[in-house]
């Protein structure tokens, strides 16, 4: 609906705001970012700084264990895509290491009085990576773009957003249908991330396939799938936020992003200096590669779940007896030693202990390992043992498809699930995919089961997971009910803090009773880090973020 420019005058809240100081104003939890494989305890950075002034040059070498499944902002939750694409956009606001909120593209803002209105400035000088200007009109267009993309998996992150105007050149207002806690939280993510329109609309749908153009330090230069991704450095890049020590030029003349799944190959070519971050060591190597001479391992706390997912409309695993079988029959310890290697802790249920809005009654509700009680349940949903011990009901074997990435440690811990679950009676068969034809097969709802990792920053996963407008992605489960779409549109709502946490906590115990996954672990973090690479610092929830701190020692680029 189209409102009059100037609106009301507007008061509040001003740039540099704490989340805490956020939402004592307006009575909620904190914001969202969600990607798919926090406000966690402080994570182990690299060993002590570098006596060296950072100087600049060279090629800084990230291993990637899959292909980001786009560069697109608005289709995507894929893990790899989220940590690549920030590079190449900027947002609106940025997310700091501490968990406040800062300026990024836009300078300062204000919020009114009634949470409904929100006016941004935009810095003067930016330009994007052709060299256009960047303006209100560039921000209105990528909002509206996020907000109308058909069926994108985050546009619910800004569905209280009513209007985008741009009354200048320089300013943007949002306006509301109603209250939103999370929006600022949810602008920081790169979702929201800020496209030139000439060069989405002169790629069409090869946008983020074959180039992607944001204001962010890094430009795309080329992306051959399943080998690499390569980024060279905008050398007119001044307005990194003030979050990062270098606000600048990155110092790296380019990021190339190699694709080596295997977990054998990547840990080679890290100890023989050709990768300089290893994005995911491998659990089996973390011991060894701490005493390693080729770099250092970096160990970092997450708010993350990995989990099991099940289809609810699938014939089988529609009676709620066989997905609380399935739970039963699923040995967490067992995973941790011998897949994580001691690198994570149990899941209960869909939320880190530290989540803000997490639910302690699962603690003593949640599914323990109990193979007795899962055959119990499997009687008595009529699903009686066969002669070579998988069980039958009417002529048909309790044979499940299990979706999953081609990658080892995902491969093993399948084979560990397909082992557990088969002395239950249950068939368990894996279908490894690489990572786009992963998405896109859940997309078209080809899975029984799946396992999937999500990183987050709030209990807003819920909505993003469980609520039936998210069907078929990412609610993949294919939930739909009424009583959890009425609680999730309450807690995106609902100011006072009690209540939302009483909502939470119900929408938490329907995920439980109705076994719609099978909570698995919540992970640690681990990074290699070679000798020659400088300015690491993890960010809670974006990674290395804008990779503006890194550097190559000098001597060995």
């Amino acid at each position: 609906m189209k409102r009059e420019r100037t609106g009301p005058r507007i008061s509040g809240l001003a740039a540099g705001i704490t989340r805490r100081e956020f939402l004592r104003l307006v009575g909620a939890g904190a914001g969202l970012t969600i990607v798919e494989a926090c406000s966690p305890a402080a994570p182990q950075q690299a060993p002590a700084p570098e006596a060296e002034t950072p100087q600049r040059g060279g090629t800084l070498t990230v291993q990637l264990t899959a292909d980001p499944e786009s560069l697109d902002p608005h289709v995507t939750t894929h893990l790899w895509a989220s940590r690549t694409l920030q590079l190449i956009h900027d947002t609106l606001v940025v997310l700091d290491y501490d968990g406040t909120i800062k300026p990024g593209l836009a300078e300062s803002w204000e919020v009114s009085p009634d949470g409904l209105i929100y006016r941004f400035h935009l810095r003067r000088g930016v330009r994007f990576h052709s060299g256009k200007p960047l303006t209100a009109a560039d921000v209105k267009y990528s909002l509206e773009r996020w907000k109308t993309t058909p069926k994108s998996p985050t546009a619910y992150n800004i569905d209280q957003v009513a209007a985008v105007e741009a009354p200048d050149e320089y300013t943007v207002v949002l306006r509301l249908s109603q209250p939103f806690v999370l929006l600022l939280d949810n602008l920081t993510s790169g979702w929201a991330s800020i496209l030139n329109r000439e060069a989405v609309e002169r790629l069409g749908q090869n946008y983020g396939i074959s180039g992607a153009e944001g204001t962010g330090p890094f430009k795309f230069v080329e992306w051959t799938r399943n080998q690499r991704l390569v980024l060279e450095r905008n050398p007119d890049y001044n307005w990194g936020a003030a979050i990062f020590s270098n606000r600048g030029l990155a110092y790296v003349d380019r990021v190339e992003f190699r694709i080596i799944p295997e977990e054998g190959t990547r840990v080679a070519e890290f100890e023989a200096g050709n990768i300089d971050i290893l994005s995911d060591v491998p659990g089996v190597e973390v011991s060894r590669l701490e005493k390693s001479a080729a770099g250092s391992v970096v160990k970092y706390d997450q708010l993350q779940t990995s989990f099991i997912g099940l289809k609810t409309s699938d014939p089988i695993l529609a009676d709620v007896r066989v997905r609380r079988a399935l739970n039963h029959a699923t040995n967490k310890d067992e995973i941790i030693s011998s897949v994580r290697y001691g690198l994570a802790t149990p899941a209960l249920g869909v939320l880190h202990p530290k989540t803000w809005g997490y639910w302690k009654g699962i603690e003593q509700a949640a599914y323990k390992f109990d193979p007795q009680r899962a055959a119990q349940l499997l009687d008595e949903a009529g699903w009686k043992p066969g002669p070579d011990g998988i069980r039958q009901k009417d002529g048909q074997r309790l044979r499940l498809n299990h979706i999953i990435t081609d990658t080892e440690a995902a491969k093993l811990q399948a084979q560990v699930i397909q082992e557990q679950w088969r002395r239950v009676g249950v068939e368990l068969q894996i279908r490894p995919l690489e990572s786009a034809a992963f998405f896109a097969a859940l997309r078209a709802g080809e899975h029984q089961t799946f396992a999937i990792n999500v990183f987050y920053n709030n209990a807003d996963v819920l909505y993003f997971y469980f609520h039936s407008r998210q069907r078929p992605a990412p609610n993949r489960f294919d939930w739909a009910d009424p009583r959890t779409d009425e609680l999730l549109e309450k807690s995106r709502s609902t100011l006072d803090e009690g209540q939302r946490l009483q909502i939470y906590e119900e929408l938490q115990r329907i995920v439980h009773e109705n076994a719609l996954w099978v909570p698995l672990t919540h992970d640690l973090g681990v990074l290699g880090v070679s000798r020659r690479t400088g300015g690491v610092k993890v960010h809670p929830s974006a990674w290395l973020y804008k990779f503006l701190d890194l550097y190559l020692k000098a001597g060995q680029r």
